[in-house]
């Protein structure tokens, strides 16, 4: 269906579809149910030990860990911090705590001290799981963040004196496991809509990290429109940190489509060696990933016949590397997709596609624009995207402020981002506000210039950033460019061509600085918070 618009509102909506799954339900008893549909299909593979995993003995490891947990005391309310890899036994143990009513915040395994023990602050954890090697690093975490002392376990450790998170799947002799759990039933937990389900970490890309409330009803309407796809081999490096990551796990669970896992981060072989062992026929990447798999001379030798689709999300998609990708699809196709944690998603091209747009709105969507003052502009017009779900934003955890300030009158969730719509529905982002550059009274993009300097021949990555200048209501717009192998650009060629391209107040006033790479998130965005704090600390030397 084609998104509609209402030219007395200027509101746009996406396609209207009443619940499949029942809201009232919890989402661990939802997820539960549906895996019961396909007990003897196998749903995890875990490709670092190449063990597989049935949908009934992922139920069967979820219902012990419920029953391990309600044995320690543990239940409905009680907060849990996840900093785990994706490894054989995280998902069963985040289905055990689902059906326990126990929300729990997915933190980055790779998360340094300041950003763990930030978020353990606000959430106060009862229970930590880590792994075993960042085990250290999280006990720090606590000690200097967690009022009341936690339980701690970690997953696939030979350490002695840890609790072990692999004692909590153990037989407990309450359930008849011959019987194949015909004889369990998770609880009724009460209105889903009050029930706190999963706290995603904010990206964190131009501040510290907030608490995103996702209660059990959000979770069962995001996961209601994601039951069409089906798919029987899905590959996505994403830890469930990441949207992506939770969003692809969901998908697996309730399509019972098998997910590879694995504890290692994206790198271009690791990917060539699963493409070419299993049969998947979805993939997940940011476009940073698959711009390192273009270039790489595997690309080649690769059988994508089997490949129905490539999925990118997470930054801005250059259409060199959609096409390049969609070039070696015979018979899938590549999509755009755009959201966050708060909501979900908002839009994706999986239908139709516009150079440059990231889709029409996606299901019980709805979404507008708005100038500084809050008015709702006309298509074509610039200013932020606000948008609404069919559940609304739950806020971020302990900080009432921010809940209050991400939401307008109404209850349409600000989206910081600068966007517009075309007559046909089509959504366009300029850039995240919070990211807008400024010189004297000119707002700046940075995707604008991003996009310019990518094309310029020599350039492998580019990342554009604001230092501070003397004047406080400027910019000093810098780029921090990856030359290609064997590139001998230099800084006085590029500023030539991009002062050549460029109006005044967009020129590269801080200059250019060649690194050998920039710091990216685990799914591919660029940090430009670090990136701009590495390079004034440079500039003091």
């Amino acid at each position: 269906m084609n998104p509609t618009y209402d030219r007395g509102t200027k509101v746009w909506s996406g396609p209207h579809q009443p619940p499949i799954l029942n809201p009232e339900a919890s989402f661990g008893q939802t997820l539960f149910a549906m895996m019961g549909l396909n007990p003897d299909k196998v749903i995890q593979i875990d490709v670092d030990t190449g063990r597989s995993m049935t949908c009934g003995e992922m139920r069967l490891r979820a219902i012990r860990a419920a029953q391990n947990l309600t044995a320690l005391r543990l239940g409905q309310g009680d907060m849990v911090s996840m900093a785990c890899a994706n490894s054989e036994n995280l998902v069963p143990m985040a289905l055990g705590l689902l059906i326990n009513g126990m929300p729990f915040n997915p933190l980055a395994p790779g998360y340094g001290l300041d950003d763990m023990a930030h978020m353990m602050e606000i959430t106060q954890p009862k229970l930590v799981f880590c792994d075993a090697n960042n085990y250290e690093l999280t006990m720090k975490a606590v000690e200097l963040s967690v009022k009341i002392k936690p339980l701690i376990y970690v997953f696939e450790s030979d350490m002695e004196n840890v609790n072990k998170a692999e004692d909590l799947l153990k037989e407990t002799g309450l359930i008849s496991e011959d019987n194949r759990l015909s004889n369990f039933r998770p609880p009724y937990l009460g209105d889903s809509r009050k029930q706190l389900g999963i706290v995603m970490c904010s990206s964190g890309t131009t501040g510290l990290p907030k608490g995103v409330c996702l209660n059990h009803a959000q979770l069962i309407a995001i996961s209601a429109t994601l039951l069409g796809f089906k798919f029987e081999c899905m590959l996505n490096f994403s830890p469930i940190y990441w949207s992506s990551g939770l969003f692809t796990m969901l998908t697996s669970l309730l399509a019972c489509s098998t997910r590879l896992v694995t504890r290692s981060p994206f790198n271009a072989d690791l990917c060539f060696d699963l493409l070419e062992k299993y049969p998947v026929d979805l993939i997940y990447t940011p476009p940073s990933y698959a711009n390192m798999l273009i270039v790489h001379p595997r690309l080649k030798s690769v059988n994508w016949t089997h490949m129905k689709a490539w999925v990118f999300g997470g930054s801005f998609l250059s259409p060199k590397v959609r096409d390049s990708i969609a070039a070696k699809l015979p018979n899938g196709v590549t999509t755009n997709y755009y959201g966050n944690s708060e909501i979900g998603g908002f839009a994706g091209d999986l239908v139709k596609q516009k150079p440059h747009s990231v889709g029409t709105l996606l299901t019980n969507i709805k979404a507008k624009v708005v100038d500084d003052d809050g008015e709702v502009l006309s298509n074509g017009e610039q200013g932020e995207l606000l948008v609404k779900f069919c559940e609304d934003f739950s806020g971020y955890y302990n900080n009432s402020k921010a809940s209050a300030e991400s939401v307008d009158a109404d209850g349409w969730f600000r989206t910081g981002d600068i966007a517009y719509f075309d007559e046909e529905g089509f959504l366009f982002l300029v850039d995240r506000k919070k990211d807008l550059l400024k010189y004297r009274n000119y707002q700046i993009a940075p995707a604008d210039l991003e996009g310019l300097i990518g094309k310029i021949d020599g350039v492998a990555q580019v990342c554009v950033v604001g230092l501070p200048d003397e004047d406080e209501s400027s910019d000093k717009v810098t780029a921090v460019v990856v030359k290609a192998d064997g590139s001998n650009l230099t800084e006085e060629k590029l500023l030539e061509i991009v002062h050549g391209t460029v109006a005044d107040y967009k020129k590269l006033r801080g200059g250019v600085y060649f690194v050998s790479e920039i710091p990216l998130t685990s799914t591919g965005k660029p940090l430009r918070r670090k990136l701009r704090n590495d390079l004034i600390e440079r500039l003091k030397m």
